[in-house]
């Protein structure tokens, strides 16, 4: 309680006389949305994930991009729609948008559709991360902010048509992937679209086994802008995005998406030079839409019980945020954001065999579950941040957010409003979120930042209202909790970053004290509702731990030397312990180390990566998490362009042909005898592909 009130008073005295930019390593701090008039530089804005680490990697999920990245780990269910954990932090503990505060909701209650799956890699133009509380702009943010930015078009003077078409071959799974993107970009006006198509297929594990895994998707966006003004210094586009992914196998959960239908689509607005003070007006609305449909129909458990869930997802919102400056040394945006979501669905079972007795029954009983309970959630958020330049060597900056987050539960099943005496119904949350950092800048190439701030989530749709249904990554069927409390994370980070002219290196420490922490435990009180004749016996509620702590670091070192070659070395550990259960926190990455050597010039670009993954011992008891072992995989990549319009890339995963599991993913033995307890990656593949630019 004592370390409670320290930080807690810490923090407000911090917001009342210091904060910063933080601009982690290659966090991105500096946040900035897709909509600009100009090309963004490195040296205004740094990003964990650039255009082109993804193009040599030739990664074809958005959610693989982040397995490299120190701090992070990986949820996978499929060889589609995996999902990014940073230092323990996950799902809606993370804040997940497209281009700058579009957001979107998984139809699916097993997250087979996250916000990640409805974009294509090939699309993206960087991964803007903020590892922890420390923006307030774009939404809540408790553990950090992922903002997947889009390729924006080139600013031209004169009409020109543009575009590239490329596909490619992998060998592990036959998997098939092509895309084409064509652009008409004038001075005023803009067009552009993007197709890509995947096939893949089922693939073998490192010892040989067949992984059930294969998905096709297809998709497409198109965008029309707008630059107008006296010096075309204004603005507006509308993108429209759609995509579809069929047949796809998540060996990690207990049943197959037959489809999984997105639409996505957006209007920015940006004005700029609007008045001596007022420099800047953004504005954004959007709208998403997700169908959704998964079922048992290439499981075994087809033959005793045939399941087919349908499910929708609607969420709308829009922000509007003035950029201000009323002073020479002072900068300040400030505005309001809203965001609603509706899901609605039930799950269809047609009983034919008794589970637990193998009796056939005279005629087969249907069964209608009630998925989301045709339940909805409101936020709405206004927020400030401004930023001082003390001198000219310290930047503070100071933000703050309120959210009025609002339930509606319109369709309860009965055994759920039952369970907690008919008062199902969640009161509405008021939510306080501030941070502060504050950033020496001793020279171009050597800063110090110290950032300090206080994030607050809501509990989502499903921590809230699920009702015995298997959303994990086990077999344990969750049931959700109208009364939960909103998650509380007060976190500090110090960062240190020196680079000289052939090294570059970083630090970033931090510690996190969580109040009200969401997870789920095994509930010996709350019985297994559906087959209860097999284990477990017994069902996951979600509840809030009072108190709990994560701490731990990421740190890196770069070598840039004889013009071409490059050397980097990162990882990342996190140490997470729930005080109040005295034991560890679920689902928490492993210690990682990332390694890299690299040749890039003016037509060639290749690199040797390594990734080691210590055994991760520290499991939660009452979360019933198993051990993983350690693993060292190691890729190869090379991208080589023999002419102007041409690049050829190739690729070599898992050289070694690794047996190994990733610690956050998991086998539902509903797959088959074959799959067993651990969900293995992908053994040995060689990829190759082609692309030509016009």
């Amino acid at each position: 309680m004592i370390l409670k009130t320290i930080f807690k008073y810490g923090a407000v005295l911090l917001v009342l006389f210091a904060g910063n930019k933080l601009r982690a390593q290659n966090d991105t701090i500096y946040l900035e949305e897709i909509l600009v008039t100009e090309k963004r530089t490195d040296k205004l804005l740094k990003t964990n994930i650039s255009a082109e680490s993804v193009k040599l990697q030739n990664v074809h999920d958005v959610g693989e991009m982040f397995k490299t990245q120190p701090g992070f780990g990986v949820i996978k269910r499929g060889n589609y729609a995996m999902e990014p954990v940073l230092r323990g932090f996950k799902y809606e503990q993370l804040n997940v948008q497209i281009d700058g505060g579009t957001k979107t909701s998984n139809a699916c209650p097993n997250r087979m559709d996250p916000a990640v799956s409805q974009i294509s890699p090939e699309e993206i133009e960087k991964v803007e991360l903020i590892k922890g509380p420390y923006q307030v702009r774009f939404g809540p943010s408790l553990g950090g902010l992922v903002n997947v930015v889009t390729k924006s078009v080139e600013k031209v003077d004169a009409f020109k048509v543009k575009g590239d078409i490329a596909g490619g071959y992998m060998t592990n799974g036959g998997n098939y992937y092509g895309q084409a993107k064509i652009q008409l970009l004038s001075r005023g006006f803009d067009a552009s679209l993007h197709g890509d198509y995947k096939n893949f297929g089922d693939y073998k594990s490192g010892d040989g086994t067949v992984i059930p895994s294969s998905y096709t998707r297809t998709g497409y966006s198109v965008k029309l802008g707008n630059n107008h003004g006296k010096s075309k210094q204004n603005r507006i586009q509308l993108t429209w995005r759609q995509g579809f992914a069929k047949d796809v196998d998540h060996a990690g959960l207990p049943m197959d998406a037959d489809k999984d239908n997105s639409t996505l689509a957006y209007l920015d607005y940006m004005a700029q030079d609007i008045s001596n003070v007022i420099f800047q007006l953004k504005a954004k609305v959007f709208g998403s839409y997700a169908d959704h449909e998964m079922s048992t129909r290439n499981r075994p458990s087809w033959t005793l019980t045939e399941a087919v869930t349908p499910v929708t997802s609607k969420s709308f919102g829009g922000r509007l945020e003035f950029g201000l400056k009323p002073g020479e040394k002072f900068v300040q945006f400030t505005g309001l954001d809203y965001n609603y979501t509706n899901k609605e669905g039930q799950r269809n079972r047609l009983v034919k065999i008794n589970g637990c007795t193998g009796d056939t029954l005279p005629k087969p009983k249907q069964f209608a579950d009630k998925v989301w309970q045709d339940s909805k959630m409101s936020d709405l958020g206004v927020f400030f941040e401004n930023k001082y330049q003390l001198s000219s060597r310290l930047l503070w900056v100071i933000g703050g957010r309120f959210d009025f987050v609002s339930y509606a539960i319109d369709d309860p099943a009965a055994d759920f409003s039952e369970l907690y005496n008919g008062n199902i119904q969640p009161d509405n949350d008021y939510n306080l979120s501030v941070n502060t950092s504050l950033t020496w800048q001793f020279d171009p190439g050597f800063y110090v930042q110290w950032a300090l701030g206080r994030g607050v989530r809501s509990a989502d749709l499903t921590e809230k209202f699920i009702n015995h249904l298997s959303v994990g990554l086990d077999a344990y069927e969750y049931v959700g909790d109208p009364h939960l409390k909103p998650e509380v994370n007060y976190q500090t980070d110090i960062i240190v970053s020196k680079k000289w002219e052939v090294v570059h290196v970083y630090a970033d420490v931090f510690y996190s004290y969580l109040n009200n922490y969401i997870t789920a435990f095994v509930d010996t009180t709350l019985q297994k509702k559906f087959m209860p004749c097999k284990p477990p016996p017994h069902a996951k509620r979600f509840a809030n731990i009072d108190q709990a702590t994560m701490m731990g670091l990421e740190a890196g070192i770069g070598f840039y030397f004889a013009r071409y070659f490059r050397a980097t070395l990162d990882g990342g550990y996190t140490y997470a312990q729930n005080i109040s259960w005295d034991e560890p926190l679920p689902e928490i990455p492993p210690f990682t180390i990332n390694a890299a050597f690299g040749y890039k010039s003016g037509k060639v670009d290749t690199e040797v990566r390594a990734r080691y993954a210590a055994e991760q011992k520290r499991v939660s008891e009452s979360f019933a998490e198993t051990t993983t072992p350690s693993f060292i995989v190691v890729d190869m990549a090379a991208s080589y362009a023999p002419l102007d319009f041409m690049e050829i890339n190739g690729s070599i995963t898992n050289l070694f042909n690794t047996n190994y599991v990733e610690h956050l993913s998991r086998a539902y033995k509903n797959m088959g005898p074959n799959t067993g307890s651990l969900y293995y990656e992908p053994g040995f593949s060689f990829n190759i592909g082609v692309r030509f630019k016009f």
